[in-house]
């Protein structure tokens, strides 16, 4: 059993050391072989980074207003995790608007520089967030927190889907990260998945506790759906347009989605 601990510890380091900015020991050891099962806890890392932008937004409140307070939560994601994702979307945005074929849109993709779909996308992305975050906020202090919880844990369960579903398009360049691309095997990918599942019941639930007119009966499986539908769709559009993803493709896919959550939340919430 310690064995087991030890080893399901090592992949959480894993996965902090390539999806945040955290340090990790350094008696940690890389093992190209095991790399790839860190993608289990991506959800996990999802959790800690709301979790990390909730303890900021709490602080901020204590000297801040609500919006200066949310913007610097933002701040906080994006340090923590290096705007990994944010990057990814941006990337993405300007492969998929502006390349007139697979090769041409990796080609862009690859390009360091922001291009016009990517800026403008990023401008969109951050207002939407922003003015979204507000309204949470105004409805209560603990509705934001577990909205945030729950849109970061879920969407990147829904980026591990993607990995889990469609093959990586970079394998000739993928280099140090190329065990990274590698599919769960099926008992990491369904621990995976009932952890995330049970989490999202339970932070839903305790929001049905604090709004009282919420039905979680009604809440998970809208939620649930957007994010089947979400996934399904970025499937498609990654196939037509790259016959595969790439580590861009992941980070527009879990900004999507947790877009999306936030929205959802927000519709369903703000009555």
């Amino acid at each position: 059993m310690l064995k087991l601990l030890k080893k399901q510890l090592t992949l959480i380091f894993y996965a902090l050391s390539y999806f945040t900015r955290v340090p990790i020991p350094a008696s940690i050891e890389f093992d190209n072989q095991q790399f790839h099962k860190a993608n289990a806890y991506l959800p996990f890392i999802g959790l800690f980074v709301a979790i990390v932008m909730s303890v900021i937004f709490y602080l901020c409140l204590q000297l801040f207003s609500v919006p200066v307070s949310i913007i610097l939560m933002l701040v906080t994601s994006l340090l923590l995790t290096g705007a990994l994702h944010e990057d990814g979307f941006a990337d993405c945005c300007d492969g998929l608007g502006g390349g007139y074929d697979a090769t041409q849109r990796l080609k862009i993709m690859k390009d360091s520089q922001i291009g016009t779909y990517g800026g403008i996308g990023l401008i969109l992305l951050f207002l939407l967030k922003f003015n979204l975050l507000i309204e949470l906020a105004d409805i209560s202090f603990e509705t934001l927190i577990i909205s945030l919880l729950v849109a970061h844990t879920l969407s990147r369960y829904g980026a591990l889907c993607i990995m889990q579903a469609m093959p990586y398009v970079r394998l000739a360049e993928a280099g140090k990260v190329q065990s990274l691309t590698n599919k769960l095997n099926s008992k990491y990918f369904v621990f995976a998945s009932l952890v995330t599942a049970v989490l999202t019941v339970l932070l839903l639930f305790s929001l049905s506790k604090i709004n009282t007119f919420i039905d979680i009966a009604v809440v998970a499986p809208i939620v649930t759906l957007i994010v089947a539908v979400i996934v399904a769709s970025l499937y498609k559009l990654f196939d037509k347009n790259l016959a595969g993803y790439t580590g861009d493709c992941l980070g527009f896919t879990q900004q999507s989605l947790e877009l999306s959550i936030l929205l959802a939340l927000t519709v369903l919430l703000a009555r």
